[in-house]
């Protein structure tokens, strides 16, 4: 394709040294993050000096019927995600951007639930009852 009709586009105006920002590694950390960030706002003093990372795959071994979404180490007070069993997971109900992102929120969510050793519905009382 011609520029201006003149000669043809070199190259892509955000360069190749830039990231995708459509990747599934960015989309998973933008919509983790976001999570993160509203249970810290909701839960700060609980949360406080809690680490959450990513992290693509489990380590170690794994049952073969078991999916590990997250891991928790309350003594080192971590939380890890495992970002491709998240995203790769089959239990959508219908297969959207809107609805990974959402499974992704969830995983998060379940994941500080189960480090507090709280249920999901008190963590946040109140949160979910206009559903």
């Amino acid at each position: 394709m011609r520029r201006h009709g003149r000669r043809p586009i070199r190259s892509a105006i955000t360069g190749a040294q830039l990231p995708d920002p459509d990747s599934r590694v960015i989309r998973f950390e933008i919509a983790a993050r976001g999570a993160i960030e509203m249970l810290r706002h909701h839960l700060g003093d609980e949360l406080r000096g809690v680490r959450i990372g990513f992290a693509t795959v489990p380590v170690g071994r794994v049952e073969a019927d078991e999916t590990r979404y997250y891991s928790l180490d309350r003594r080192k007070r971590t939380i890890v995600l495992y970002r491709m069993p998240i995203q790769r997971a089959q239990v959508l109900h219908v297969d959207d951007a809107e609805h990974r992102r959402l499974f992704i929120e969830h995983c998060v969510y379940r994941a500080i639930c189960d480090y507090l050793g709280r249920d999901p519905w008190d963590v946040l009382p109140g949160r979910f009852e206009h559903y």
